[in-house]
């Protein structure tokens, strides 16, 4: 199987060009060079003497000339990821897995529901959809714990401007220092409630990302639309250690998330999720 994929062990080395940080514990990277993947696809970093980590690219894979990584610093290889500066050396291989089957979703109308930083693989397909990518209408619902949660704000309220977007809160922070000089321009509450409350069309092609817990509650919204499960496209993160399937570390019932997917119908992953 990891032959028919292309799969190997092969590192590149890579240079940082760009560092934003984009709230507390999260960074963006920019990275000098081509890296050819699809939306939805993740790769395998190395970090010497901390180890392996997945991180999915978050750039429009239009660019050749640079891309973009998303990391948050939650652990030994995470927090040194984010330490790292312009100039500093990175080694990385890949892309591996299944990413969102864009050529099925020509035409039709796009909902993306991304929650917390599931918001990462799916910017990709956003990029895209700004720069005039052949889809229908979008509509976006982006849900954060609290308002110095929210990742990609600078892009959030760009595209609001070009489509239908629903970000909220879950609370409003009392004490924040950063709280104190910003006010969120979404709404609060759940992403759920945001559907519950939306117009959508029933033919729509739905991306998913975010917590496992998520997908379930949504999808009941989404069926009460008409939107059936076979319409609906999730991506899993799970442990992936090796990516092409040896360790099976991310094993999620019958299928391996790092070369079945990480993107997956959920009508045929929904009974394998919790496992």
């Amino acid at each position: 199987m990891n032959n028919e994929l292309g799969l190997n062990f092969q590192t590149a080395e890579y240079e940082i060009i760009g560092k934003e940080m984009l709230i507390d514990d999260v960074v963006l990277l920019k990275i000098k060079g081509r890296l050819d993947f699809q939306p939805g696809q993740f790769v395998e970093m190395t970090m010497p003497h901390f180890g392996n980590i997945t991180m999915a690219p978050c750039s429009s894979p239009k660019n050749k000339r640079a891309f973009e990584l998303c990391v948050r610093g939650v652990g030994s290889t995470s927090n040194a990821l984010v330490k790292l500066l312009p100039g500093d050396k990175i080694s990385l291989r890949g892309p591996y897995g299944h990413g969102w089957p864009t050529d099925k979703f020509q035409s039709h109308n796009i909902v993306v529901i991304a929650g917390g930083m599931g918001i990462v693989p799916l910017r990709p397909i956003l990029l895209d959809v700004e720069n005039k990518f052949h889809f229908g209408k979008i509509s976006l619902f982006a849900g954060f714990k609290k308002p110095e949660d929210v990742i990609f704000e600078t892009d959030l309220k760009r595209w609001k401007k070009k489509f239908k977007v629903h970000a909220t809160v879950e609370q409003i922070s009392l004490g924040s220092a950063r709280q104190a000089d910003h006010k969120f321009w979404g709404g609060r509450g759940l992403i759920i409630e945001s559907l519950e409350t939306a117009t959508l069309d029933k033919k729509s092609i739905v991306l998913m990302c975010g917590p496992e817990a998520m997908y379930h509650h949504c999808a009941q919204v989404l069926a009460q639309k008409g939107i059936i499960e076979r319409q609906i496209y999730v991506s899993l993160e799970r442990r992936m250690e090796c990516g092409i399937g040896l360790c099976q570390h991310c094993s999620c019932g019958k299928y391996l998330v790092c070369t079945d997917g990480p993107v997956f119908r959920l009508d045929k992953i929904k009974n394998e999720l919790n496992k």
